[in-house]
């Protein structure tokens, strides 16, 4: 909204200053107002009030919890099912795509909750990471039957809560998370192309970097580290060499491309810090490979890929400066530091501004290119 409220400022401009015609201005209003917005204000509020909304209804439930008769609370759980459910369709068989949503989510908080209540209503057997097992699994099948964008990022960010609940030490099927959690990736991955639910991939591609995370720490296992950085790598080369490939097979080539940059750096920094019974001279080899990896990544994608760009830059320079407080600062005195880390820091904005008038002029000669 904002992006489009300040193109328009710009076409006024340019329309004064005799940069383009009225038609041409009109023209560029046009394709503004077609593109609408896929995710503004309104719809996180909607979606916020969504969620505080069901937190509050299932408060007020749980307060009287005792009170009620079983008969009285499993009817409150069915009837927050189904006002949500049948609701939410409701509203979107007239088109309405924001309430509708939110009317699902209130939906899906309470049958995490009514699982939860029932457990507990009846003494069933189960620890946490079952619940949000079966949690996750009846919010897949909701969104699969409505087509929801909105639940099937609510089944991945309970499939999270699995994932967290799933290394608990006392829990029962403990290690059944490290199957489980890509099993679900695959089907969120279809489920998300069925119903195009585009904010959904970044909440499965940050999924996917946890499961990383937690594997290695739980397990103590590097090859998941060794097939993290294989994959990103693949997919950060795809992106950068073979774009339009990529996009034509997923449609989603840039957000691919970053996920895997950001994969592959995050397991070179699991490296670099995990074991330093190896020393400072390994911290400093593999430090040189992230900076390798931030530079390629500006040369190979940053004129096109603003996410990489960006993470290349922020990379770049916390490495630098960590670099630099390893070799450096435990050499001189606390002013030489100082003095040290002014100039990196003066030098690094030299570089991102250089780079910026580079890759700024790549972008806009590849945009004309015919």
């Amino acid at each position: 909204m904002i992006i489009g409220f300040t193109l328009r400022k710009h076409i006024a401009r340019w329309q004064r200053d005799g940069l383009i015609d009225e038609t041409t201005a009109e023209r560029l209003r046009k394709d503004i107002a077609g593109h609408g917005v896929s995710f503004g204000l309104g719809n996180v509020l909607a979606i916020l009030g969504a969620i505080l909304l069901g937190a509050a209804l299932l408060s007020l439930i749980a307060a009287n919890w005792e009170a009620m008769p079983r008969l009285v609370r499993v009817g409150l759980i069915f009837a927050v099912l189904w006002c949500g459910y049948l609701g939410g369709a409701w509203r979107a068989s007239r088109g309405d795509k924001v309430f509708s949503e939110a009317l699902y989510l209130i939906a899906a908080i309470g049958f995490g909750a009514g699982i939860a209540f029932v457990g507990q209503m009846y003494h069933l057997s189960g620890d946490m990471a079952s619940a949000a097992l079966w949690w996750t699994g009846g919010t897949v099948i909701a969104a699969l039957l409505l087509r929801s964008p909105t639940l099937v990022s609510t089944s991945i960010v309970i499939a999270g809560i699995y994932l967290a609940a799933s290394v608990e030490p006392d829990n029962t099927s403990r290690l059944t998370y490290v199957w489980l959690v890509p099993v679900f990736s695959v089907m969120a991955a279809g489920l998300i192309g069925y119903v195009k639910a585009d904010v959904a991939r970044h909440f499965l591609a940050v999924l996917l970097l946890v499961f990383v995370c937690v594997v290695h720490f739980d397990l103590d296992a590097s090859t998941i580290l060794w097939l993290a950085l294989a994959t990103g790598l693949g997919l950060f080369l795809a992106d950068a060499l073979r774009s339009p490939v990529l996009d034509d097979l997923t449609g989603w080539s840039i957000g691919l491309g970053a996920y895997g940059f950001l994969a592959a750096h995050m397991v070179l920094m699991i490296f670099q810090f995990d074991d330093h019974g190896f020393g400072r001279t390994r911290e400093v080899t593999i430090g040189f490979a992230i900076l390798a990896l931030a530079i390629a990544g500006l040369a190979l994608s940053g004129h096109r890929n603003l996410a990489i760009r960006w993470s290349a830059y922020a990379i770049f320079c916390v490495e630098v400066l960590y670099l630099a407080f390893e070799t450096i600062g435990t050499m001189i005195g606390t002013a030489g530091f100082f003095l040290t880390i002014g100039v990196l820091v003066l030098l690094l904005a030299v570089f991102v501004i250089r780079m910026e008038r580079r890759l700024q002029k790549k972008s806009l000669l590849k945009s004309v290119a015919p």
